[in-house]
């Protein structure tokens, strides 16, 4: 007898803290999802991304981190009153609180009966697989985040750290204990409309070695979603419930940090069968929460969709997209050592750039640019002067 399918939903960012705190407190606790709910409850299982942390009374209020997404307002009730089943709480900001806040969040969301994964004490409790079983099949999830200028590389209680060869040694360990795998990816950099080169071909390995489902946050904006051979990835689930009007940062890279969808995925064992959007918008003040996109609306917010499905799968708009954000990143970069003395660069910048993950990678790619402009110029021949080095795009005579 063949198993009957599952609809699996999944959202992106949702933060109780700041402005969307205040909302809730003056709209009541079902105020963030209120708008989608009729859309949240067609799905048997549902999945959030936690933004924010939740600090426990005795925090002290003088420690608390201005800058930091965190909030001594418990909004979680919301999670369990929209119909949230599973909450990843491996996110850069989990230690924004420090590791009893990173805990507190965990409890009160765990209390509620809602799954969670992805931090522990230790990597080896980040990276455990809870499972749930949904109707006739028996979902597993494994979180991660890549390690960041939030993180520092800490040793300590953190989220479970985000590389190439934990995820395939874990999807490894783990795909056949269960009937669908969900890999769950807090990683890259931020509002790009498509994911990095090596981010994407990563989440295609990890897809191919018996992750049903990927799924990808933290560039607070949308991008494309692949179905191969009947394996979901959705490289960015964009915002959900987030100030993306009132956060300077937010409204500063719009208008797409209020643009996402919900992803349904008629899900069977060990593989996707369909999947499709719902587009929604998050209004500007007062109303600041997802609303579904209806008529003309919707249609172009899904007409956008596509072309990020299109441009995800291209591998010249991947690596063009790429190579100019971390050429961007560079020029942030030198402008803030311009401002540094020695010590602070060495202390700081330096090591930022050179051993957190979420920095090598664009440094990578930088390198990559240089590499190619260096055997490029590596091949001319001048009869007049010596080899001298010019950063160019441009091929030298009689290159091919």
């Amino acid at each position: 007898m063949t198993r009957k399918a599952v609809t699996f939903a999944a959202v992106g960012d949702i933060n109780f803290s700041g402005d969307c705190a205040e909302q809730m407190m003056a709209g009541g606790i079902d105020w963030p999802f209120e708008k989608m709910l009729p859309h949240l409850r067609r799905a048997d299982l549902l999945f959030g991304n936690m933004e924010s942390v939740l600090l426990p009374p005795e925090y002290p209020d003088d420690q608390i981190d201005p800058a930091g997404l965190v909030s001594k307002y418990d909004g979680t009730a919301a999670l369990a009153r929209a119909g949230f089943g599973f909450m990843n709480l491996a996110s850069n900001h989990v230690l924004d609180g420090g590791r009893m806040s990173m805990f507190h969040t965990r409890d009160a969301i765990q209390r509620l009966g809602i799954v969670t994964a992805g931090i522990g004490k230790t990597q080896k409790q980040a990276r455990r697989m809870p499972v749930l079983q949904v109707g006739e099949l028996r979902f597993g999830f494994l979180c991660y985040c890549e390690d960041s200028n939030y993180s520092l590389s800490t040793k300590g209680p953190c989220h479970a750290y985000y590389t190439r060869r934990a995820v395939l040694a874990d999807v490894a360990r783990n795909k056949d204990e269960v009937d669908v795998l969900v890999v769950s990816i807090h990683a890259d950099l931020e509002f790009m409309e498509t994911p990095s080169w090596p981010r994407r071909e990563i989440f295609r390995e990890i897809s191919a070695a018996g992750a049903t489902i990927v799924l990808g946050h933290h560039p607070h904006v949308p991008q494309g979603v692949e179905l191969i051979d009947g394996r979901l990835i959705a490289y960015s689930l964009g915002n959900f419930y987030f100030a993306a009007h009132s956060d300077g940062y937010m409204k500063d890279n719009g208008p797409h940090t209020a643009h996402s969808f919900l992803l349904l995925a008629e899900v069977g064992p060990g593989r996707v069968a369909s999947f499709e959007r719902v587009p929604f918008e998050i209004r500007p003040p007062p109303e600041q929460r997802p609303v579904p996109l209806d008529g003309p609306e919707r249609e172009r917010m899904l007409a956008y969709l596509e072309q990020l499905d299109r441009k995800a799968a291209d591998d010249e708009v991947v690596k063009g997209n790429w190579r100019d954000v971390a050429l961007r990143h560079l020029d942030i970069y030198l402008d803030r050592a311009r401002k540094l003395g020695r010590e602070d660069l060495l202390v700081d910048l330096i090591g930022r750039l050179v051993l957190v993950a979420e920095n090598r990678s664009w440094i990578d790619e930088v390198f990559a640019a240089v590499k190619e402009n260096w055997t490029r110029q590596a091949r001319r021949v001048d009869p007049y002067h010596r080899p001298q080095y010019a950063m160019t795009s441009r091929k030298p005579p009689g290159d091919s």
